[in-house]
């Protein structure tokens, strides 16, 4: 029984394990879920900073794709460029937003390696996580498949005891009628005793009175 009542409490803690477990890796998909959102958002925003006003004007749909993003832009400055290729201070403003896309572009590089990087840490914490709750799981089959051997062999046990408890009832049983018989036999040779000493008082009182006459 000690030992049942310690695999359940080993069932517990590997329960209580798992759940604290889950609850981690929900947080985790909760804080990917986030960074995934607050990636789109500051894609939306670069696409605005870059693009300007001229493409709202356009009613270019925005998009969150960085390929498409930049491949809206490129086909802005292309056509913007042809347009003004005459008049230098059209290529010279098309150059300046040519090196503010580059930087623009430079830190959206670096963002979204900074988000790959934090996305594939959460991924291998994430998959440790589920790991860890595969072995719990694993333990807990152990242990269950243990509890129930042992509940076997336990109930085992107590089949034999019972049979061993019907044996010395039955003996007892027996025992206790055996000496109601000696006891009735007991009381019947006492009785006898008694009769026979009657008698013999008897006997003795009529020789004493033979003896007087």
């Amino acid at each position: 029984e000690e030992e049942i009542n310690s695999l359940y409490k080993v069932i517990d803690e590997a329960n209580l394990t798992k759940m604290d477990l889950e609850s981690q890796i929900e947080s985790l998909k909760e804080e990917l879920g986030f960074l995934s959102r607050s990636y789109e958002e500051d894609v939306k925003v670069l696409y605005k900073q870059l693009a300007g006003s001229e493409l709202e004007q356009m009613g270019v749909a925005i998009g969150t794709g960085l390929d498409d993003i930049l491949e809206t832009i490129r086909i802005h400055w292309e056509k913007d460029v042809e347009k003004n290729r005459a008049e230098a201070g059209a290529l010279l403003q098309a150059k300046q937003q040519a090196e503010m896309a580059r930087m623009a572009q430079t830190q959206e590089e670096k963002l979204a390696a900074a988000l790959r990087l934090e996305l594939h840490n959460t991924s291998c914490q994430v998959q440790s996580l589920q790991a860890e709750t595969e072995s719990l799981r694993a333990l807990k089959r152990g242990l269950e498949n243990t509890l129930h051997d042992a509940k076997h062999w336990h109930d085992i046990e107590l089949q034999n005891l019972g049979a061993v408890v019907s044996r010395l009832e039955a003996e007892l049983r027996e025992m206790r009628s055996e000496a109601e018989q000696q006891q009735q036999a007991r009381e019947h040779l006492l009785a006898h005793k008694a009769q026979l000493q009657r008698d013999v008082a008897s006997y003795h009182a009529l020789l004493d009175r033979e003896e007087s006459g």
